[in-house]
């Protein structure tokens, strides 16, 4: 499956035929917030899986599937698999999404065959810049006059709206674009207007690329704001808004805008957030946050900016550690991949401190735990025998992966055992206090 190639979308659909994606996120169960109702269960879920590929940071390095076996996989390039981690992130998220929407309900369409049919349609009519509207022709010239199909057109379209470096890290590669989500995410809203409202594009697609621009520019606006924090944008800030605002692919009329704004400053109280999912709430919240930790230790003052900009976005106070500890754990995760112990040397403590954090937070939803321990009676059960006897092999492995399901369900804890992070589950179960774990398990 050469991306370079055409058709590598079609080889795509026909090895996913073979190895189908589930129709349920493995992030299913596992609570970010408390409140269900209020946030979509289907949105959490998609957060959490998305979380530890990188897509929220426009920085795409692990496949949301890391045991996938891609055909060809071994001559990919990191634009390749950046490409193929934001294409399998997608199609998965829309393969579980259309199950969670209908389920129950019959049907005939093979839900891969719907999600190639969804992701085509959306691509094929997004608004192109003109920039980039004279590479995709010049591109499908090279195909000897022959008439495009809608594959090809998507394949194209869907390499060429990847390939905008504009990244938080100043990654080299290709590809890596914060607002890589952004279309993740729309695709995915475009549908849900399909099946839940019916609608038809182009029209309906153009509305939603309209939000989606506002959206881009309300993010550029709090990304500034942030970096304007102490009142000052270094020689390194400017640099990084420069990058994001050639990324944004916002009209000329906006971009020099924006420019302005990060020459005379903005603050976070001038940023007029249009109304949005939650999901997208989030991953604001998230780059903000990611501001601050590359540009320096998070001072005081930036502190209380990311506090403000919580209540700006509607958000519950608890999100912001949240956020704070999800990003921790992607960065010690991917630090050979980064090289942020050479770029940012004032986060080497960073595991230490997230660690006590962990910890911290574990004890305060001690009793929480404790209670729902008791209630699962073959896990309480099994921690009163252990108390006088040894555990078998089996029996512990009973204890940890029900321990487990418990702290997944406990949002304060579960972000902190993001799939891939600084810290995984067995990791916390060692941090819990003595009297609820034997020490035994330590080993």
């Amino acid at each position: 499956m050469n991306l370079k190639r055409k058709g590598w979308f079609g080889r795509y659909i026909r090895f996913r035929h073979d190895k189908p994606l589930p129709v349920r996120l493995p992030s299913l169960g596992i609570k970010i917030l408390e409140e269900v109702a209020v946030h979509n269960e289907s949105d959490q879920a998609i957060y959490y899986f998305l979380e530890p590929t990188g897509i929220l940071y426009g920085a795409p390095l692990r496949y949301p599937y890391p045991e996938a076996d891609y055909p060809s996989e071994r001559y990919y390039d990191r634009h390749d698999r950046a490409l193929m981690t934001q294409l399998d992130a997608i199609m998965a998220c829309l393969v579980a999404e259309r199950h969670y929407l209908i389920e129950g309900i019959e049907e005939e369409t093979d839900p891969l065959d719907a999600a190639a049919d969804i992701v085509q349609e959306y691509y094929l009519n997004l608004p192109v810049q003109p920039d980039l509207k004279r590479r995709v022709i010049r591109k499908l010239s090279a195909l000897k006059f022959r008439r495009p199909t809608d594959q090809q057109r998507f394949e194209t379209a869907f390499r060429h709206r990847g390939v905008v470096a504009g990244n938080l890290f100043a990654l080299r590669a290709p590809l890596a674009n914060v607002f890589l989500f952004l279309d993740l995410y729309h695709c995915l809203l475009w549908q849900r207007k399909r099946l839940m409202e019916g609608a038809e594009g182009p029209d309906a697609l153009n509305e939603l690329y309209a939000e989606q621009m506002a959206q881009r520019e309300a993010l550029l606006k709090l990304i500034i704001a942030t970096a304007y924090a102490d009142r000052k944008m270094d020689s390194r800030d400017r640099n990084l808004v420069q990058r994001l605002l050639r990324a944004s692919q916002l009209p000329a009329g906006k971009i020099g805008e924006l420019q302005a704004l990060a020459d005379g400053g903005i603050a976070l109280e001038e940023v007029a957030f249009p109304r949005m999912p939650w999901l997208i709430r989030r991953y604001f919240l998230g780059l903000a946050v990611m501001t601050t930790l590359l540009d320096r230790t998070v001072s005081d003052t930036e502190y209380a900016l990311l506090a403000r900009a919580v209540v700006r976005l509607e958000l519950w106070r608890d999100e912001l550690d949240q956020s704070r500890a999800a990003f921790e754990s992607f960065l010690l995760s991917h630090g050979e991949t980064l090289r942020w112990d050479k770029k940012m040397p004032h986060l080497f403590n960073l595991a230490d401190d997230l660690r006590d954090r962990v910890s911290i937070g574990l004890r305060r939803n001690l009793e929480r735990i404790v209670n729902e321990v008791r209630e699962t009676k073959e896990l309480y059960e099994l921690l009163m025998k252990s108390r006088n006897e040894t555990l078998t092999p089996e029996e512990k492995r009973k204890v940890r992966d029900q321990l487990t399901d418990i702290l997944k369900t406990i949002p304060a804890v579960a972000i902190f055992a993001l799939p891939g992070g600084g810290l995984a589950l067995p990791v916390l179960i060692k941090l819990l206090p003595f009297n609820l774990l034997p020490s035994s398990f330590e080993d």
